[in-house]
This record gives structure tokens, sequence and C-alpha cells, in this order.
């Protein structure tokens, strides 16, 4: 119970912790004018953060317990938020250049901080979820943590559409979700358990890694995984800025789209749930991605005229982006050897932030480049359909891939959360938290 409340509570926080949500993207981009290449920076940071952790955390695992990581880092973190929430009203709109420098250090320190704290508390919750109990209990969990994002977002909407120029809106969601997480956090200082160390990689790393290179079909996954991931972190974070700036979609607009795709991704965790215990990971994977990436073709003829479709858009992308998240980090599971479990997800979330850090960064500079050259909306069509055309094409990669048959516990949730990140760097949030 005390982990669900904190969760729900956390909720707010968590979704506007990533700089490329359509609340943050509209801050940043639409009231403060920050350009394409700083924004493509800035949503890049917290990926870069997942590689930089997982280098730094033996040398942190030797001082602090998962419950120590957890929560001072979470403090850490909220104590940035606040402070940002104070200075908001303060920031010059007119000095573009000042505000991305503050807004770099920011988010430097607010990801790194929020990477280690997604470690520790996937760590933490090991000790205190029995392993039979977490498919049942994460599943129940989510579906709760999602309901609390139904009604942030039904908030956002309400402020959007009181006034969705002014800066008011975004400070009040931002305060919202500060007050709410320091009420998550005070609610996970009463979880009691005992003190153990950090599930990092430690001595014999080098064996570990060795049996996952030789682990069938293993690697070959993990470059689909970083290949798939550069791609949806180089269109997707700027479909906000797409909506507003060539769509002339208001936030208030965007806020029902995220409803739409988080509601549906509610019901879409239990049918292809249900699925990938039917007929396995791959085909699950192999279907959901398809059918995603057929309606985001969509994007690439998208105008104001046929703005409706976004609609239909949003509601059945929520539903079958699902299949592929889920079937894809319980494949991982599969693939990685059992005596080697942390190094092979460490590994996977590795390359796959990598990818991901890359790709925005050069999305913005491309951004920059040809609009300034008065390409206008042919840029961002373009960008879309080379995307998805990548993501299929990548698929080629799995021919041949054999899914072994041997069931998985979901216990290592911190293997999400690239991708995670990467739905939320869309405006969406329906993967719920788990580290």
């Amino acid at each position: 119970m005390i982990g669900t409340g904190e969760g729900i509570l956390a909720m707010p926080w968590n979704f506007l912790s990533l700089p490329g949500n359509f609340v943050v993207a509209g801050l940043l981009t639409q009231y403060y004018g920050l350009g394409k290449a700083t924004y493509g920076l800035l949503v890049s940071l917290p990926m870069w953060s997942n590689a930089a952790q997982i280098v730094l955390l033996p040398w942190l695992a030797r001082f602090l317990t998962p419950k120590d990581l957890a929560l001072g880092m979470g403090w850490l973190n909220i104590g940035m938020w606040t402070m940002l929430a104070a200075v908001l009203p303060y920031l010059p709109t007119d000095d573009a250049t000042g505000v991305a420098r503050l807004f770099v250090v920011f988010f430097v320190v607010a990801s790194l901080s929020q990477a280690f704290l997604g470690v520790g508390w996937t760590s933490w919750v090991r000790v205190w979820v029995p392993s039979k109990l977490r498919g049942k209990y994460f599943g129940s969990r989510n579906r709760w943590l999602n309901v609390g994002t139904v009604f942030f977002l039904l908030l956002a909407l309400v402020l959007f559409e009181s006034d969705e120029t002014a800066l008011w809106p975004y400070q009040v969601l931002i305060i919202v979700a500060v007050l709410a997480r320091y009420g998550s956090l005070i609610w996970q200082h009463g979880i009691r358990t005992t003190a153990e160390h950090l599930d990092v990689v430690g001595q014999g790393w080098v064996e570990q890694l060795r049996h996952n290179l030789a682990a069938p079909g293993l690697v070959r996954f993990i470059v689909f995984a970083a290949w798939t991931s550069f791609w949806m972190a180089f269109a997707g974070p700027f479909v906000p800025v797409f909506s507003f700036e060539e769509l002339g979609i208001a936030p208030g607009t965007f806020t029902i789209l995220v409803i739409l795709a988080t509601g549906s991704g509610i019901f879409g965790w239990w049918l292809w749930g249900n699925e990938v215990d039917k007929h396995g990971c791959l085909p699950v994977l192999v279907v959901g991605l398809v059918l995603w990436e057929l309606v985001n073709y969509l994007w690439a003829i998208l105008d104001r005229e046929n703005v409706w479709l976004l609609y239909p858009m949003w509601l059945a992308g929520g539903f079958v982006s699902v299949a592929y998240f889920a079937a894809s980090f319980n494949f991982l599971l599969k693939l990685v050897p059992a005596s080697a479990k942390v190094t092979g997800v460490s590994l996977h979330l590795a390359l796959t932030s990598l990818a991901a850090a890359i790709a925005p960064i050069l999305a913005g500079l491309l951004l920059t480049h040809f609009l300034s050259a008065g390409a206008g909306i042919t840029v961002y069509r373009v960008g879309f359909v080379v995307k998805s055309t990548a993501i299929l094409a990548g698929l080629f990669l799995l021919r041949g891939l054999r899914e072994p048959q041997r069931s998985t516990q979901p216990s290592l949730t911190g293997a999400f959360r690239t991708i995670r990140q990467l739905v939320a760097a869309q405006g969406a949030s329906f993967l719920g938290r788990g580290g």
C-alpha cells in the first residue's frame, strides 16, 4: 500500500521530470523561445545520465544502501525542481542564450540525480517486494499510477484552457508536482527494510560480460534496441514542438491527446500482456512496432486542415505501442544469462542510452539548419518518414532470432528506463514508474 501510494504521488513529478514532455517542451521552446539545437541538447541529458551512472555507480555502492541512494538523490532532485519553480518568473524571455545556460545546468544535475535514484529505487524495491509477487504487484501498481497521471493531465488541461500563453499554468503544474513529490519522499521514509548493498556490477564483471556477449541473440537484440532508441529519440522529442509551431495545436489540446494515449495504453497493457503469454515476445514485438510505425507515417501528411487525425492517431498509438514496450522488455530478460543478468541489463541500458542521447542533438542541429534555410514544415515531414522507415528496416536485425523458452520475472525494471524516457519525451507516460 505504501509503495503504491507514494508512486501515485510521484507520478506528476515523474511526468514533468524529463525535458521532452509536452509541458516542459512548451515552456522551453514556446515561452522562453529556446532554439531547436538547445532543446535537443536538453532532451538528451537524461540519456547521457543513464550511461554515466553505470560508470559511477560501483563507486557509490561502497558507501550507500539502495534506500540511501533513492532517498538522498530524491531529495536533491526535488530541491532542484523547487528552486526552478521559484525562479521561473524572474527568467527573462528576451535572453534565450542566458536562459539556455541555466536550464543546461539545471537538467545536468536533475538528470544525474534522477538516474541515480532510479537505480537505488529499483534495487531497493526488490528488498520489500518478493520476487514471486513482483509481476502481480507492479501490474496493479502501474494501473493505479496511470490513473494518477490522468488526473494530473486533467489539471493541466484545465490550466492551459484558462490561459495557454502565460507562464503561470506551467508554474502551477511544477508546484503541484513538487508538493506531491515531497509527499512521496516522506512516505518512502516509512518503508522499513534491512540494509542491503546496491545490486551493481562488481567483481567478475569481465567474466559476466563475456557470458552476455556469448549469449545467443543478445548482442543482436541490443543492437536492434539501440537502433530503435536512436530513431525514437530522433523524432519523438520534437513531436510537441511540431504540433505547437506547425499545426497550431494549443497546450490544452495536446493534453487531450496525451490523455487519449495514456488511457488506451492502460488497456493495452492488459491485452498485449496476455498475447505475450500466449504467443511469445517476438511476434508481439514485431506486430506492435509495425502497427505503431504505420500509424506514425500519418505525421508526414498532417497540416492545419486535417489536424483532427491526431485524435485517432494518439488513441491507436498509445494502444499498439505498449505491445512493443512490454514484449521487448520481457524478451531482453529471456536473452540475458541468469548468471550475469545485472551486467546484461546494464549493457543494454548503456548502449540504448548512448544512442538515444546522440539522436536529439543531431535532430536539433538539422532542424536549425534546414528551418533557417526555409524548409518549413517539409523538414519535419521528411524526418518523420525517415524515422518510421528506419525503425521498420531495423526489424531485419531480428530475423532468425530464437526466443528462449523460459519464464521471466519483471524484477529488473531499470532496463526499461531509456524506453520509458523516450515515451515521456513524446508527451505520453503510460509505462508506470519502475526506476
